[in-house]
C-alpha cells in the first residue's frame, strides 16, 4: 500500500502553519469517513485540500472518478508524482473558494478536511456551486461544526448556523480527537455530512441572508435594534405578537416565514 504521509515525512519533515495543515493518519477514521461520503467506484468525488493525499489514495483505491483541488503547489507537485499511474486522478492547482464553476462538469460527493480559517470561506463557496453537489462530507475543527448545527437559544447558534441549515440538511457523523493527526493537535474536530435541500428563494436569496446576517450583528440584541436601518420594527410586533425578539430564539423556518411576511408586507 502507497503510503503517502511517510513519503511526505521524508520529503518535508513539516507541514505548512500558515495553511492550517494537520493531516488525518488514522486508517479508521479515513474509511469511516469515505463510507458516510457514500464514495465507490461508480462515484464522482471533489477533495478541497487533498494535503499529503491520505484520503485522496483511499478515494482511489476505491476506484471512484476524483478531482482534487489543492492550494499548495508543492503538494500539487507531490501528488502529481506519486499518484500519476491513477487514470482517475486529477488535481487542480487553485484556491478552492476562487475557483471557476466551468471547471467542474457534473454532479459531485465532496470530501475534505477544512482548515478553522478557510471553513466558513469553503461553504459560502459551495453554496455558489451547490448544483454540482450531491453530498458534502466534511471535517471541521469542534467548535466551527458545533455552530453549523447549532440550535436556537444554544450559545453556539448563529447566523453561520441558519445559513448552512437553509441550504443543507445536516448530520454529525462523528469527533475525532488531535491524536489522530500529524502534527498532533489539541483541538477536537467533527465530521459532518451535508445534503442540498430545495432552496425557498430565488431572486431574492442575498436579501433573505442579508436579513439573517444583521440580525445576528449584534446577537444580545433584539431584532427591532438589528434591523431598524432596513425594516419597519414595527413589523416585527406585527408578525412575532412582540417586539423582544431576538435573533437566537428563531429556527431557519422562523426566519423564512418572517422574510415571507416582511415582502408581502411591501
Amino acid at each position: 500500500m502507497l503510503n503517502l504521509l511517510n513519503i511526505y515525512k521524508n520529503e518535508f519533515s513539516k507541514t505548512k502553519k500558515s495553511l492550517g495543515q494537520h493531516f488525518l493518519i488514522n486508517q479508521h477514521y479515513i474509511e469511516k469517513i469515505l463510507d458516510a461520503a457514500y464514495v465507490s467506484k461508480d462515484s464522482r468525488v471533489l477533495e478541497i485540500g487533498p494535503g499529503c493525499g491520505a484520503l485522496t489514495v483511499k478515494i482511489l483505491e476505491r476506484g471512484a472518478d476524483l478531482t482534487a483541488i489543492e492550494i499548495d503547489a508543492v503538494l500539487v507537485d507531490f501528488l502529481k508524482r506519486y499518484l500519476h499511474f491513477y487514470p482517475n486522478f486529477k488535481i487542480i492547482h487553485s484556491d478552492f473558494t476562487k475557483i471557476d464553476k466551468s471547471l467542474l462538469d457534473g454532479r459531485y460527493n465532496v470530501v475534505g478536511n477544512l482548515p478553522y480559517y478557510v471553513s466558513v470561506p469553503i461553504l459560502e463557496k459551495c453554496t455558489e456551486l451547490i448544483e454540482n453537489i450531491n453530498t458534502m462530507t466534511f471535517m471541521f475543527q469542534k467548535e466551527v461544526a458545533d455552530r453549523i448545527i447549532s440550535t436556537p437559544s444554544k450559545k453556539s447558534y448563529s447566523s453561520l448556523s441558519v445559513f448552512c441549515q437553509y441550504f443543507f440538511d445536516i448530520k454529525k457523523i462523528f469527533n475525532i480527537s488531535g491524536g489522530n493527526f500529524w502534527p498532533t493537535t489539541k483541538v477536537e474536530s467533527t465530521v459532518l455530512h451535508f445534503i442540498p435541500k430545495k432552496r425557498q428563494f430565488d431572486m431574492d436569496e442575498k436579501d433573505f441572508l442579508n436579513l439573517v446576517k444583521l440580525s445576528f450583528s449584534s446577537k444580545r440584541k433584539m431584532l427591532k435594534n438589528n434591523l431598524h436601518s432596513i425594516i419597519d420594527t414595527g413589523l416585527i410586533n406585527e408578525f412575532f405578537k412582540r417586539d423582544n425578539v431576538r435573533a437566537e430564539e428563531l429556527s431557519v423556518e422562523d426566519f423564512i416565514n418572517f422574510y415571507n411576511f416582511l415582502k408581502n408586507a411591501k
